[in-house]
């Protein structure tokens, strides 16, 4: 393998899991203030239509649903 300089040597080299966490939580920061950026549009429609609508959908797309909603609670507790 190829010996290469680093711009600051003393510095502690990052694990591979390490930079893969970093690289984690930078893309949810990232996706909280695409969400916070977001205009909000509300859709004032009966509580009773959504849920029934959700009887219609497919296990694919309540997959994505509940990856969405899961993604949402998040932002939202921590805001």
């Amino acid at each position: 393998m190829k010996s290469k300089s680093v711009h600051e040597p003393t510095a502690e080299v990052m694990s591979a899991a390490a930079v893969w966490e970093d690289a984690q939580q930078l893309a949810e920061v990232l996706q909280q203030n695409a969400w916070r950026a977001e205009p909000v549009v509300k859709l004032p429609i009966p509580l009773s239509i959504l849920l029934s609508l959700l009887d219609t959908l497919g296990w694919e797309e309540l997959l994505k649903l509940r990856q969405h909603v899961e993604e949402r609670l998040s932002i939202l507790s921590t805001s």
